[in-house]
């Protein structure tokens, strides 16, 4: 809903609820810095994802997926492991495959999604997304 009581389009949406998926698997991957520990830890990330896995998928779910993974995916394949490499097989198989195209934004995640599964398969990795290092003083 807008401010004024409109409904918002499917786009808009679409960007803020990518973006605070961004921030959540920002935060979910970073170390702890200074003594301090992350409040969030990485296990978050694993529970939202199988969640996400367990849940019939919603017409935003692979855009939502995708930036997940393209944000938190490195360092949830480097605490994980071999368990976080399946856990993407079965994204990239099973869930994927239950999605239903409901909408032209189904239709683009579905196909971002894929060609981020087609990258991983390749490299064997996935790649940490530009700002993924910060640097401390």
């Amino acid at each position: 809903w807008s401010d004024n009581g409109d409904i918002k389009s499917e786009g808009i949406y679409a960007e803020r609820m990518t973006g605070m998926h961004a921030l959540f698997a920002a935060i979910v991957q970073m170390p702890d810095i200074g003594g301090q520990p992350n409040p969030f830890p990485v296990h978050h990330g694993w529970t939202w994802l199988v969640r996400i896995i367990n849940m019939p998928p919603w017409a935003i779910s692979p855009l939502l997926v995708q930036t997940f993974l393209s944000v938190a995916g490195p360092t949830m394949l480097g605490v994980y492991g071999r368990q976080m490499d399946k856990l993407i097989s079965v994204l990239a198989t099973t869930w994927i495959a239950s999605v239903v195209n409901l909408s032209p934004l189904t239709v683009a995640g579905k196909s971002n999604l894929t060609t981020f599964f087609d990258e991983y398969r390749s490299l064997g990795n996935i790649r940490k997304c530009k700002g993924h290092v910060i640097k401390t003083c």
